[in-house]
């Protein structure tokens, strides 16, 4: 049979199939991996593609890491949307937001690698990728934000703009605590060693605890802002 990485994509279907399987392969490898993005190179090879035809699909690795930070988001807002949908089956006086804050931190404390790649999206990969594949990725997650802030401001009688601003923020925050959380076993070992324990973050439970409190904070607030406006 002929190898398929041999056959030229020439239907659409078959533009589409191909170019989901370099984003698979690409996803595959950065969850299998550690540190740094995998080169072009290896993604090619993952996908059984020779490396010039993966520049046929994407202008940069750059852009193609950009679609699979896009897939990690899209599981986020689906994610957030469930949630809110069981919410939203509740009665009214029943409705807890923080307990959607806490379902909302719990999926991405789960996934670290999604953070990590978030973390590059502005310093590495938006400088890498083209105008359009940046612009294409910023649209999606915009789109995300709103979808999920809409429904968060029908059952918690809050403006949609309130419930955006509460959405990014609080990833911002999360993402943010995330890179302090990092930091190298050495300087662990060293502060450890220095009484500077207080300055080691753990992830999860700060994350939940900024979280819930934010919320908190910024809900109350928001009600408020509401009936005296």
């Amino acid at each position: 049979m002929e190898n398929e990485c041999l056959v030229r994509a020439r239907s659409h279907e078959q533009k589409l199939r191909r170019r989901n399987d370099i984003i698979d392969a690409a996803e595959a490898l950065f969850l299998e991996g550690e540190g740094q993005l995998p080169s072009a190179a290896e993604v090619a090879k993952k996908a059984n593609l020779a490396k010039g035809t993966l520049y046929l699909y994407f202008s940069s690795k750059e852009s193609l890491f950009l679609e699979v930070l896009r897939r990690f988001f899209k599981g986020w807002s689906e994610n957030n949307l469930d949630v809110i949908e069981q919410e939203a089956l509740r009665a009214p006086a029943e409705r807890d937001p923080l307990r959607v804050a806490r379902q909302f931190v719990d999926y991405l404390v789960k996934r670290s690698r999604f953070l990590y790649l978030a973390s590059l999206s502005h310093g590495v990969l938006e400088q890498g990728a083209d105008d359009e594949s940046v612009l294409i990725h910023k649209r999606y997650v915009a789109a995300m934000v709103k979808r999920t802030a809409d429904a968060l401001s029908e059952i918690y009688a809050i403006t949609e703009q309130q419930a955006r601003n509460l959405m990014a923020n609080s990833f911002a925050l999360i993402l943010g605590l995330w890179q302090m959380s990092q930091v190298p076993d050495r300087v662990v070992v060293l502060m450890r060693q220095n009484a500077l324990e207080d300055m080691i973050i753990d992830f999860a439970q700060s994350a939940e605890t900024a979280i819930i409190e934010f919320w908190r904070a910024e809900i109350t607030v928001m009600k408020q802002v509401i009936v005296t406006a």
